[in-house]
């Protein structure tokens, strides 16, 4: 889709203060993604420092849509963890890169590391049979895990958990990204000091957040989520690179639902990893307390060829 003009030729481009930026530091190549309010490019900036990757993902939210839907708390949340992260002291290879922020009278500007080759679960289904070979879905399911462990360690949880948020860089390697579901879990301490139910985008209270062939047992009885919820669609995750379908599936969006309520889910007689299997069967449980931990997923047999202390020199695959 082609860039509009007044991206190209940002004519009434105001900086807020000396050191901020605006849509003037930025050349807007080509639209790379859409969602509901927001749409991103790929977009350059036009003085880089001699460190940095000219090129950026630009992602432009529409305040008219982010008020119309009530996204406010998500938009704000998104920058907060994402400033977070992105600091120097926290900042970790698996996991996106905020850059910069800005606004105009129109929209919220979102300057973000750029990712090549696009999300992983587009990729995936390029691949022979829609799914991934077991040495491929080990090394995306233990980038990921670390990815996780780093949030959760900062108290962050990210409550949309999927291949599709897993965008692959021009060197083949994964970051997880948009933040925009996720929850500090100083936030669940508040709830339970001043009860307040938070109103969803879809104008349902406390009721889904997320995609739901990952939604946990936790989110469906509105229980208090936890890093272990992460964990769980991590498996669901791992389930879907190793098959190329989802553990919980059926007609409809409710019926899905039960399945995951009543843990409803089957492994084909031909299923690939015996040791998956097994990591897969450990996390899908519907007790967060009984599902095994960051560390304790690390240390089991599916990973036993993994060194997590130095998992930027595996190479990745080339699956692009």
């Amino acid at each position: 889709m082609e860039v509009p003009e007044n991206l190209k030729n940002p004519q009434n481009a105001r900086r807020e203060g000396s050191n901020m930026k605006c849509l003037a530091d930025y050349s807007v190549e080509k639209e790379v993604g859409e969602g509901s309010f927001s749409t991103v490019y790929l977009a350059r900036r036009k003085e880089p420092k001699n460190d940095e990757n000219p090129e950026v993902a630009l992602k432009i939210c529409l305040k008219r849509l982010i008020l119309k839907n009530k996204m406010v708390p998500y938009i704000h949340r998104e920058k907060e963890a994402l400033a977070l992260i992105s600091r120097e002291e926290n900042a970790h290879p698996g996991i996106v890169t905020l850059y910069a922020t800005f606004q105009d009278s129109e929209s919220l500007y979102f300057v973000l590391e750029y990712a090549k080759y696009g999300d992983l679960c587009t990729l995936m289904q390029k691949q022979p049979d829609s799914k991934f070979n077991v040495a491929d879905s080990r090394y995306y399911a233990a980038n990921l895990l670390s990815a996780l462990e780093h949030i959760h360690k900062l108290g962050i949880i990210h409550r949309d958990v999927k291949a599709d948020n897993l965008l692959v860089k021009s060197d083949g390697r994964i970051m997880l990204t948009d933040f925009g579901s996720s929850k500090f879990l100083s936030d669940y301490q508040k709830i339970q000091e001043n009860p307040v139910e938070e109103e969803q985008p879809t104008g349902r209270r406390s009721s889904f957040v997320g995609t739901a062939f990952f939604v946990t047992p936790e989110l469906l009885t509105g229980s208090e989520m936890s890093p272990s919820s992460d964990l769980w669609a991590f498996s669901v995750t791992l389930y879907l690179f190793l098959t190329g379908i989802y553990p919980f599936n059926d007609m409809s969006e409710y019926l899905v639902f039960r399945r995951i309520q009543d843990i409803l889910y089957t492994f084909s007689e031909d299923f690939p990893d015996e040791n998956a299997k097994n990591l897969i069967e450990r996390l899908l449980v519907k007790e967060q307390k009984s599902r095994l931990t960051s560390q304790e997923i690390k240390e089991h047999k599916f990973f036993e060829s993994i060194d997590f202390e130095h998992l930027e020199q595996l190479e990745p695959p080339r699956i692009y």
